[in-house]
């Protein structure tokens, strides 16, 4: 009885936040790829997340698959009451990444890329052109998920990169920013292995791209890429006097004992420039 409860709200989970967003394009592949971020430089130490690509005939949209489900479900308030109410495992629900707050979508509008992006609570947007990439090609060849895929080099937004494309896969995409090979972008390496995506799955689907209104458009801040960048260092550089303002680091604990300050965050952004 539980199991096709689960089914049935998911169904109806699915129908209502449908109605809350943007349909954009349709997506004829789904590609679900490991993101590694090392964030902290000095010990060595980072987050993994598993990212969606979904590529249309005109768009693609990139994002961090368990953002994206905790937002539907969030949209979909009604139902928190309706789960909860028939003690359903709580623990299975999907929680956020803060790390990855970026949604992407590439071609939208046609020849830009329009991103979504948070700082801290502050929602932000900005369109930017799509940069050709230059790409140096290799005659280099192996097999990833079971595709053949050619080796190329590139220098992007201040990193070098290590890349694997198929053109098995004739589109011209790839996870994030990337594009502008004959084939889909299979894995990226940054050189000082700070930053990783893996395709582990690759499926052929008919599915709406979406855009999620009640999430991002409500009070996302329009400026330039640029200016986001610069916010966000900012931020990073001054985040421990931000954060013991308004979370923890001016709270106290279960005892009543003063929680210790919240000390900068380390900051490794995937774009140095």
């Amino acid at each position: 009885m539980k199991k096709r409860l689960i089914i049935i709200l998911n169904f109806v989970l699915f129908s209502v936040v449908l109605n809350a967003q943007e349909i954009l394009d349709t997506a004829i592949l789904r590609c679900k790829y490991t993101y590694n971020h090392v964030i902290d430089t000095v010990n060595n130490k980072g987050y993994s997340e598993v990212m969606i690509l979904e590529i249309g005939k005109n768009i693609c949209s990139f994002y961090c698959e368990k953002n994206r489900l905790f937002d539907s479900m969030v949209n979909a308030g009604d139902l928190d009451y309706m789960i909860n109410s028939r003690n359903l495992n709580m623990s299975r629900m999907p929680r956020r990444n803060t790390n990855i707050e970026t949604e992407l979508y590439f071609n939208y509008p046609s020849g830009k890329i329009t991103v979504f992006d948070k700082i801290f609570a502050d929602k932000y947007e900005y369109v930017e052109d799509i940069e050709s990439i230059k790409w140096k090609l290799s005659g280099e060849i192996k097999s990833i998920i079971g595709y053949d895929c050619r080796k190329a080099t590139c220098t992007f937004r201040g990193r070098d990169y290590e890349v694997w494309y198929t053109p098995d896969i004739p589109v011209n995409a790839g996870v994030w920013k990337f594009s502008g090979l004959s084939g889909l972008i299979l894995k990226i390496t940054e050189l000082k292995n700070q930053i990783q995506f893996e395709c582990i799955s690759v499926k052929q689907m008919a599915l709406p791209i979406i855009k999620n209104v009640s999430k991002i458009d409500d009070a996302a801040k329009i400026i330039s890429r640029k200016e986001f960048l610069n916010f966000k260092r900012k931020f990073y550089e001054n985040s421990a006097a931000i954060l013991n303002a308004h979370t923890v680091g001016s709270g106290t604990d279960a005892n009543g004992n003063p929680l210790p300050p919240v000390r900068n965050l380390p900051y490794n952004p995937i774009e140095l420039e």
